[in-house]
């Protein structure tokens, strides 16, 4: 496809702005691509809108811009690249303020459809997360929203793996209506979010044999053999001694927080010991029991930032302060220590993470550590944790 292009239309007012002699780096080729695959640079169109004095679509370029520099360079060039962009809306600034006039030649040069262009694709992707991240930049924004978020004490963490691996090894054998599993099954109970999606089914580990695991959802049967989180109409007698159904989708990690820490996340909002924060499975899968309320899936996260991490396309700030945390998880809780974590037991590896869209950097990491007694809250420690 044949790239189309419009002119620098402020060149010479900003050479003369600029007042050096050698003004090329700080005129460089970044382009913003469109919805329907035209590129322009983004000196082009920021000039241009600018032009046309319409600010909004200034600003959305400018955290486009920014947001390609993030992504696309590292160190040293990345730091350049910045640096050329904070002097160029300078001069932008003084341009929309008035402060600047602006030669004849730079009233010329109009091209509707390129503006339309460009309208159309801001206007179907606005994000109201990029004027902070405009803000703050890619690096300080993911390191407040790791040293915002609340992790647990290593402790704790080893403490509920054992917990899950000693319910896994809880047996009740139950007749199973379901002939994929067979007539009689060895059943486990755990707590998983439930899902009314056919997929679930994929959760199970089932063995015909009776042998290992059996973590099985139906939800075209009243059965709940792992008792499943928001779950509608099942049958308590299922369920055993744990009842279903109600909550947020997070109530029995609310109550597993309350019952570990003392701290308060699932009550009436002015009793929480947590504001605007939000409960998130750093790997996600909390369909699965043995994700659900592992604590070292668990992180209480600045509601602002919780959902990025829903988010698993690779390049972007979301997947960076995924992986990041991630990465912080696994040193913290040293999840790769076998001496202290028998996956096998649960016959799953240990989690991992993408060291490519991992931000190197040292953090301080909030732990809260195991309840000292009714009365008094775990202790929240600072622990550095370089990555």
């Amino acid at each position: 496809m044949t790239k189309k292009t419009i002119q620098f239309i402020f060149r010479k007012e900003y050479e003369a702005w600029l007042k050096i002699k050698s003004v090329g780096a700080y005129c460089p080729q970044d382009k913003y691509t469109c919805n329907d695959g035209s590129e322009f640079l983004f000196l082009d169109l920021i000039g241009r809108f600018a032009k046309e004095k319409e600010r909004f679509y200034v600003d959305a370029l400018f955290q486009e811009w920014k947001s390609f520099i993030e992504k696309t360079f590292k160190d040293k060039e990345r730091s350049n690249h910045l640096s050329y962009l904070n002097k160029y809306k300078e001069f932008v600034d003084n341009i929309c303020n008035g402060t600047i006039s602006l030669s004849t030649s730079g009233q010329d040069n109009n091209d509707d459809t390129v503006l339309m262009s460009v309208r159309e694709s801001i206007n179907k992707s606005r994000d109201g997360m990029k004027s902070l991240e405009m803000y703050l930049g890619e690096e300080d924004f993911i390191k407040l929203a790791i040293e915002s978020s609340y992790f647990f004490s290593r402790d704790l963490v080893v403490e509920r793996f054992e917990e899950i691996k000693e319910y896994i090894k809880k047996e009740q054998i139950k007749d199973i209506k379901d002939p994929g599993v067979g007539k009689r099954c060895k059943v486990h109970y755990l707590p998983a979010r439930y899902t009314a999606k056919e997929d679930a089914n994929g959760v199970k580990i089932q063995k015909r044999d009776n042998d290992g695991l059996v973590f099985f959802m139906h939800n075209s049967q009243p059965l709940c053999i792992i008792y499943q989180e928001n779950a509608r109409k099942k049958d308590k007698e299922d369920c055993s001694e744990n009842t279903c159904g109600g909550g947020n989708g997070n109530a029995r990690v609310c109550q597993l927080i309350k019952r570990c820490t003392g701290y308060a996340l699932g009550e009436k909002a002015d009793e929480r010991n947590f504001k605007n924060c939000i409960i998130s499975h750093i790997w996600g899968n909390a369909i699965d029991p043995r994700y659900f309320t592992n604590l070292w899936n668990i992180a209480i996260v600045p509601a602002w930032a919780n959902h990025l991490l829903d988010k698993d396309e690779t390049g972007t700030l979301g997947s960076k302060l995924k992986a990041t945390i991630q990465k912080i998880i696994i040193d913290l809780y040293k999840l790769d220590d076998n001496n202290n974590y028998d996956w096998k037991s649960i016959e799953m590896d240990a989690p991992t993470f993408n060291e490519e869209e991992v931000l190197h950097g040292n953090y301080q990491i909030n732990t809260i550590d195991r309840i000292a007694d009714k009365e008094t809250l775990g202790k929240i420690s600072k622990v550095s944790i370089p990555v």
